[in-house]
């Protein structure tokens, strides 16, 4: 199974407790199965509109079109419930309170910025300062998916 509906690297998985895998894998399979629904959808009434005589029209790229917008706005759905379950759920195993400041009513934006600019500023050696980063085991969740994107960045700093 391949995982698409989040996009956490491979550290961010090793972490995650067996309950909180299951979930991700409830969460890619209903994903997976709307779309298997899509692609029926849209061939169903690619058919229609081929045995009307009509499937040249632009009727068929607005069917098309809409069909997969209601695709996309079920799969958010699905991914924010997901992504919400992961960050609230009991997983702290031990870690340690981080030295910025943590707001869950941050976006995930604004916490990526929160967590920058403590890195860039908090150290000067750009070796230190990527070991520190590996460390955090709290980034690794409060972050969620832009985890993987300030890892490569302080990286980068080194």
């Amino acid at each position: 199974m391949t995982i698409d509906i989040i996009t956490y690297t491979a550290e961010q998985f090793a972490n995650l407790t067996a309950e909180e895998l299951m979930e991700i894998k409830e969460a890619q399979s209903k994903k997976d199965r709307l779309k298997r629904r899509l692609d029926e959808k849209i061939q169903k009434e690619k058919d229609k509109l081929v045995a009307k005589g009509i499937f040249n029209s632009e009727l068929f790229s607005l069917l098309k079109e809409s069909l997969t917008a209601e695709y996309e706005a079920e799969v958010l759905i699905i991914r924010e419930g997901l992504i919400f379950y992961l960050l609230y759920s009991d997983h702290r195993n031990g870690e340690s309170i981080p030295p910025y400041t943590v707001n869950y009513a941050h976006t995930y934006e604004e916490r990526y910025m929160t967590v920058k600019a403590y890195y860039e500023s908090a150290y000067t050696d750009g070796e230190e300062r990527f070991i520190a980063f590996c460390g955090d085991k709290f980034a690794v969740r409060y972050l969620g998916e832009l985890y993987a994107t300030l890892y490569d960045y302080i990286l980068e700093l080194r």
